[in-house]
């Protein structure tokens, strides 16, 4: 039965497509994504001085020790900045402006500026925060496949496998709410179901997949695309909800990016697939 739906994916996900409204045909020639010359990634040296607690923290209550390890701009200007926290490490999401690469106003974050060649100098003013000054690598994004960009979560398709016969359903966007309740209504316990929604998915050129959520956190992983195969895996599955890392197809039709997923519930035994119908950033 897996086999007779992954043959049928691409077929099936036609009325999905079209009750996004019309689309036009053969539109798969994406523009450029307009930040692709000041994408990639920071990736920083050495001993990391932690932040500074804000103004507004009391001295007798001391902040925990915070430390940025990691910052990623893409090509559809979305950043994301990791963030070691006792040794946990977090990742926020959110969109970036920038006009000549050396300086990027990450919205809800602060500022970032590069200056120098490799290492680079790094000096990030946190909004509410004193300034940090860093050294890094930085890996510029290289490569011209079309998925290398940011896509939003148009429509979502869900199948579990398990029982007698497969059992799906289509979703607008991707709330996760929605699926666990699909999912306990077909007998599949979701276990612990984070609130929110997948905004978008991201296919970097220095080798990233990026998840961008809701509330503003992501999660961050490694990922090849080639061809119409995907395979990636996550540096940190604290907010991954029924995926996994894993293999994955990429396709192209009608001005939409269709990725599907061969998914596992995270700590469970149900097994399916995931199907995204996503458009380009804008």
């Amino acid at each position: 039965m897996k086999k007779i739906f992954l043959a049928a994916s691409l077929a099936a996900l036609l009325p999905l497509l079209f009750s996004c409204g019309k689309v036009k045909e053969n539109s798969n020639n994406f523009e450029e994504p307009r930040f692709i010359q000041y994408a990639g990634q920071l990736v920083m040296r050495g001993d990391i001085a932690p932040a500074a607690a804000p103004a507004s923290v009391p001295v007798a209550a001391p902040a925990a020790v915070s430390v940025i390890e990691y910052i990623e701009f893409t090509e559809s200007g979305l950043y994301v900045v990791g963030i070691r926290t006792d040794g946990e490490t977090s990742y926020k999401a959110g969109k970036f402006t920038t006009t000549d690469g050396s300086v990027y106003a990450c919205e809800g974050f602060g500022t970032v500026e590069l200056s120098g060649s490799n290492p680079v100098n790094v000096t990030v003013k946190r909004n509410g925060g004193a300034t940090e000054v860093l050294k890094a690598d930085f890996k510029k994004a290289a490569g011209s496949n079309v998925a290398y960009r940011g896509w939003t979560v148009d429509k979502t398709r869900v199948t579990v496998y398990g029982f007698n016969t497969p059992a799906s359903a289509d979703f607008t966007g991707c709330n996760f709410q929605e699926i666990a309740k699909f999912l306990r209504d077909n007998g599949h316990e979701p276990g612990d179901v984070p609130s929110g929604s997948l905004q978008s998915v991201s296919f970097t050129g220095v080798g990233s997949i990026i998840f961008a959520y809701s509330d503003g956190t992501a999660n961050v992983g490694e990922c090849t695309v080639s061809g119409a195969s995907v395979n990636f895996s996550w540096r940190s599955t604290t907010r991954v909800f029924v995926i996994e890392g894993g293999k994955a197809t990429i396709d192209y039709l009608d001005g939409k990016c269709i990725l599907k997923i061969d998914a596992k519930l995270k700590n469970s035994t149900t097994s399916g697939s995931v199907t995204f119908v996503m458009s380009p950033m804008a």
